[in-house]
């Protein structure tokens, strides 16, 4: 957990021949005089091809470049004076689970004068694992992948059909049914269908009994009654259910309905369930490290004609306190205190994701759902802005460590809401943890598996690192600008709005992004640039000119400010802050003999990323981008190259 340390927070925790995208008054040279001898050995040890495009950028400019032949081979011009760049070579390939394996070679043109001498990167060695609660947070989702998967899989097999409103099932009410919203202290009844090792089914659910402990405007918190044998002690107290269910109800539920639409109401009651179950907990043995924090099951969208163990209701199930394993792993109090709050800003997101493409917007439940790293890139975002509306904040504040925790309150706010969404965005970063991927961000499958799903281990946490900064870095750019929103700083929450429904056709993933942004936003762009801008922005964000293309800019974050702070706390032994800036390109130091080739392997919509620094007069290069064996990168890949100059 995150603590207070004097002032510093402790954490528990275009040109012819070129497509240009730019910011800036570069100049675009003619065709450079032929090239100099090739090379006899790597990357294929091919003759360097015909160079059609050379780039005189200045500092802060950015140029992407996708036409085959310049990619393949172009000049960046050199100077009396240093110039650095970042250069991400890119896979805008859209199809999940694909990669491809490249190698780019570079070489000075000239003589260079005085230079840095070249060196291999140096990579900071790893330091110890994050504190026992907080590795557990970030590993649940894990199981809440296996745990969703299984419930679509059955639901599938036995043809369950979704409410409609107005149109509930036929089955005899015996659950939370009744048409009013409940009062403190009533015994109501529900049905869950999920037993050990997330076995899940539609058939034979357990009933599940419980005590309203928080009766609220928007949600209901129930107790399961298997809880009450345990000691006062060991269970939240009347200001513990006030506590939770005033968060829910004052931060929760306005923020995530203004990003995400509103909730169908399919049980005609006027709330939304939290229920706090031993169930739960008993998917969580004792002495497992990632456990069950709690989830949302689309069964419960279904009616219970076709699906027994379906509520037809909106609801959510929650772990609750058990210090002395009574039920399965330990959970102690201020643990499930603070998974209370953050899983179901979370779970929600995905409730509503799901009724504004099903419920209210009359799709199907198994083809019209949310690709994955979309549907969980905007989960992820729903529990930053439920965090930055319980300190008080607002977006686009350019928002560091020290701006967040200001206080012992934020402090609290900052562990439950924002510490794990940055321990994912800094895996992604890094290429993974505890030995980070040499091929950096470019290691992970963001868009998913080959089926587009979660790939699940350790990779999903840089999986939903992807998506997350993707969510937060297309509300910076894209949301609308101004007053009167949901947060202080931009009315954003309205491009979110028509993304989670994907408009009257039920778009998903890419698809989705590009005409969300046509539609709201009124910008006409393609996946291919859309990426470019984000993993550019991953490593300009506040370190380029102010005239540099904003685009390529974080808002409401401040991210190397960010993670600094975070490398300076007492969380800088724990991967991923183990660096100043989880993301570290391969350096390589330009001078009168660079020459140099380095192999790479990058996934569906990755990029491997490039530091070029010279430390006196800059040389002219040549940049080569080809497969290992020395020819074109497929055209599957989809390449593309975003030079980026720093200095």
């Amino acid at each position: 957990m995150l603590k207070l340390r004097d002032r510093w927070p402790r954490l528990g925790l275009a040109f012819s021949g070129l497509t240009l995208a730019a910011c800036g008054g570069g100049t675009t040279d003619p065709p450079p005089p032929p090239p100099p001898p090739p090379l006899a050995s790597g990357c294929g040890g091919v003759a360097t091809p015909s160079v059609s495009a050379t780039l005189d950028l200045t500092p802060g400019q950015h140029v992407t470049l996708d036409a085959a032949a310049d990619v393949r081979a172009f000049r960046l011009a050199g100077g009396d004076s240093p110039r650095d760049y970042q250069v991400i070579v890119q896979s805008a390939s859209q199809a999940p689970g694909q990669s491809v394996d490249g190698c780019m070679r570079i070489r000075a043109e000239r003589a260079s004068g005085n230079v840095t001498p070249s060196r291999a990167p140096r990579l900071t060695p790893t330091g110890g694992e994050l504190n026992r609660n907080l590795q557990r947070r970030v590993s649940w989702f894990e199981r809440e992948r296996l745990l969703r998967e299984r419930d679509l899989r059955e639901l599938a097999a036995v043809g369950a059909q979704p409410v409609r409103p107005g149109a509930r099932g036929l089955h005899p009410p015996s659950l939370a049914d009744a048409r009013r919203p409940p009062d403190l202290g009533d015994t109501l009844s529900f049905r869950i269908g999920v037993g050990a090792n997330l076995v899940v089914n539609c058939r034979n659910p357990t009933t599940v009994t419980g005590e309203v402990r928080y009766a609220g405007e928007h949600f209901t918190i129930v107790e399961d009654l298997q809880f009450h044998d345990q000691p006062d002690s060991d269970r939240f107290s009347t200001e513990d259910f006030e506590a939770i269910g005033r968060q829910l109800d004052e931060v929760v539920y306005p923020v995530d309905v203004a990003y995400f639409g509103e909730p169908a109401d399919i049980d005609d009651n006027g709330t939304v369930f939290a229920l706090i179950t031993a169930e739960v907990n008993k998917l969580t043995p004792a002495g497992e490290q990632s456990v069950v924090a709690g989830f949302f099951l689309a069964r419960d969208l279904t009616t219970r004609s076709s699906c027994a163990a379906s509520n037809e209701g909106e609801i959510f199930y929650l772990v609750g306190p058990d210090p002395d394993e009574d039920f399965g792993a330990d959970i102690s109090l201020n643990f499930a205190h603070g998974l209370a709050r953050s899983t179901v800003a979370h779970e929600f997101a995905h409730l509503l994701n799901t009724q504004q493409r099903v419920t209210l917007g009359g799709g199907n439940i198994f083809g019209d759902r949310e690709v994955a790293w979309l549907d969980e890139g905007m989960a992820h975002l729903a529990e930053e802005v439920a965090g930055l509306r319980a300190a008080g904040l607002g977006t686009r504040a350019n928002l560091d460590l020290d701006m967040i925790t200001a206080s012992e309150e934020q402090l609290a706010i900052y562990n439950h809401f924002h510490v794990v969404n940055q321990i994912r965005l800094g895996r992604f970063l890094r290429g993974g943890c505890p030995t980070p991927d040499p091929n950096g961000p470019a290691a992970t499958r963001v868009l998913g598996d080959a089926a587009g799903e979660d790939p699940g281990g350790v990779e999903s946490l840089a999986f939903r690192g992807f998506a997350y900064g993707f969510a937060r870095w297309l509300g910076d750019q894209f949301g609308a600008p101004g007053s009167g929103g949901a947060l202080p700083g931009s009315r954003e929450e309205e491009l979110f709005r028509y993304l989670t429904s994907g408009g009257p056709a039920h778009f998903k993933g890419i698809t989705n992004v590009e005409r969300t942004l046509q539609t709201v936003a009124g910008v006409n762009m393609e996946w291919e640039e859309v990426l470019s801008l984000y993993l550019t922005s991953l490593i300009a964000d506040d370190r380029v000119p102010a005239a540099a293309d904003p685009r390529t800019q974080w808002s409401t974050w401040n991210l190397p400010g960010l993670y600094r702070q975070l490398s300076e706390s007492n969380l800088g032994d724990n991967c991923p802050f183990t660096r100043v800036f989880p993301l570290t390109p391969s350096r390589m130091n330009l001078h009168v003999s660079t020459n140099s080739s380095t192999e790479f392997t990058m996934n569906s919509s990755t990029g491997r990323y490039f530091s070029l620094v010279s430390s006196g007069a800059a040389p002219g290069l040549i940049l080569e981008v080809m497969d290992r064996a020395g020819a074109d990168l497929p055209p599957r890949a989809r390449a593309q190259v975003t030079i980026l100059r720093t200095r």
